[in-house]
């Protein structure tokens, strides 16, 4: 969960475990992810999975970017967070599991 400083009570902002679901991306085959993505399995849309596009630097200076004043999308998504961060928190119930897949 996402919280800014003085809009959650203390238990709303009790320490997490985040797992960080691209630690298995190290062991990627290129090859099978180029032929999977190309050729898929449900006949269904074409698609290459954005680990073949960036590497670690290229992942770095975009999210840098998208910090940049020029790029609006994060900064909306930051504005709608602060004003609604409240109301989306009382929408999850107690013991669930907040998934973040990030952009994209």
């Amino acid at each position: 969960m996402l919280a800014f400083p003085g809009q959650l009570s203390k238990e709303a902002t009790k320490p997490t475990s985040i797992t960080d679901i691209r630690a298995d991306g190290q062991d990627l085959s290129l090859k099978k992810a180029i032929l999977d993505g190309l050729k898929p399995a449900d006949r269904g849309e074409k698609h290459l999975t954005t680990l073949l596009l960036y590497d670690e630097a290229g992942l770095k200076l975009f999210e840098e970017i998208t910090y940049l004043e020029e790029y609006y999308p994060t900064n909306a998504e930051i504005e709608v967070l602060q004003q609604y961060a409240r109301q989306m928190a009382q929408c999850i119930p107690d013991d669930s599991i907040l998934l973040e897949l990030g952009s994209g």
